[in-house]
């Protein structure tokens, strides 16, 4: 009796058994992974770059149900905050922009062709928008400043910047000094600028202006990137030749995080419009000498598109140096998720632990693609 019992127990067991290695099978290949363990030739993942909503970079998650695993890897993941922006109107009747929420405008106490504003992130004023219809005032050589200097040192041409080469790269490392001598009408304190160095070209603004992509540092030493541009034009008045900037528009983020933020930053730009009471206040002030009204109106939208393009079709081994710089400085390593293609930042030394094919180190070309946030072990 007892024998048959074992024997009836011991063929449900079986049954059950197989049932079970059915669903596993079916589900998610475990034995695929396992022999994944052993196997010196696995296949590597390639990520698949597209350009979607905002056309720049992002990754083209696979359509597909997780795999089943027989240990569930548990993680904690901070996601990146640009991933999770919502945005807030901001509109004083002379211009609105659609900025984060949270971002606060200062704009500068100035008439209209010298409007100058600045929108940026309160927590980490790194994270900012700039704008600047005009400024004038700047010399085209070192002679005419050391002239002014030894000759008429009391003089404001002795106190003015010197832009040489007429270049947006030669502009932006005088643009501190610059900005500071209009100080008094601009409610902010004017960011510092110091060791201006371009990475690349990304084309040219609407009005002739080089558009670059550059790094600089802040006036705590922190490295700081961005995308740059300005328009350098002569204004003879005889004996001398002055020069005279137009449309001075920048974002900026901390070192490593452009490449997240992007597509914020480059939105909100591209939001920016100027309402009629400031184009006629303009026209009262300017006249259409170098630009008209469908011209004013653009400007933002136009170095946006152009900033896009650029970057869409950017030469990507600085993006792969830096981010391994700044990994290396921060204690970072990259993964990749494989079920979701998410890139993450994770503490060196995450990799070592066997996450059952859920996490792998990233390729190289894979630190051009955006991060979606920090994880580590629990």
């Amino acid at each position: 009796m007892n024998k048959k019992i074992i024997i009836v127990l011991g063929s449900v067991l079986l049954v059950i058994m197989g049932l079970i290695l059915g669903v596993v099978i079916s589900e998610g290949d475990v034995f695929d992974d396992i022999s994944d363990m052993f196997s010196s030739n696995k296949t590597k993942v390639t990520t698949t770059v597209t350009q979607k909503d905002a056309k720049f970079d992002k990754v083209n998650a696979k359509d597909k149900k997780p795999k089943f695993r027989l240990f569930a890897p548990k993680v904690n993941i901070t996601k990146n905050s640009a991933n999770n922006i919502s945005y807030q109107t901001y509109n004083n009747g002379l211009f609105s922009m659609q900025i984060p929420k949270g971002w606060v405008v200062s704009t500068g106490k100035s008439d209209y062709i010298h409007y100058t504003f600045l929108a940026y992130d309160p927590k980490n004023p790194d994270y900012k928008i700039f704008f600047n219809m005009k400024t004038e005032g700047y010399l085209k050589t070192q002679q005419m400043k050391n002239f002014y200097s030894r000759y008429y040192p009391a003089s404001t041409f002795a106190k003015l910047p010197v832009i040489n080469p007429q270049t947006t790269d030669a502009f932006y490392r005088v643009y501190t000094p610059a900005f500071n001598l209009s100080q008094s009408i601009l409610p902010f304190k004017v960011p510092v600028i110091k060791n201006f160095k371009s990475v690349q070209t990304l084309g040219k603004n609407a009005t002739g202006g080089t558009i670059v992509r550059a790094t600089y540092q802040n006036e705590s030493g922190k490295t700081i990137e961005g995308v740059f541009t300005a328009t350098i034009k002569e204004f003879a008045m005889p004996p001398v030749v002055l020069l005279i900037v137009y449309n001075t528009v920048f974002f900026t983020a901390p070192e490593g995080e452009l490449v997240n933020w992007m597509p914020v930053l480059n939105k909100s730009l591209s939001s920016v419009r100027f309402s009629d009471n400031f184009i006629n206040g303009y026209y009262r002030e300017q006249g259409q000498v170098v630009q008209n009204a469908k011209a004013i109106q653009s400007i933002c939208n136009q170095t946006s598109d152009i900033i896009t393009s650029g970057w869409n079709q950017r030469q990507k081994t600085y993006d792969i140096l830096s981010q391994k710089r700044s990994d290396a400085t921060m204690g970072y390593e990259r993964v990749r998720d494989t079920d979701t293609g998410e890139i993450y930042k994770a503490t060196v030394g995450f990799t070592d632990y066997d996450w059952h094919g859920k996490y792998e180190p990233i390729t190289d070309d894979m630190y051009n693609l955006p991060t979606a946030g920090y994880i580590e072990k629990p």
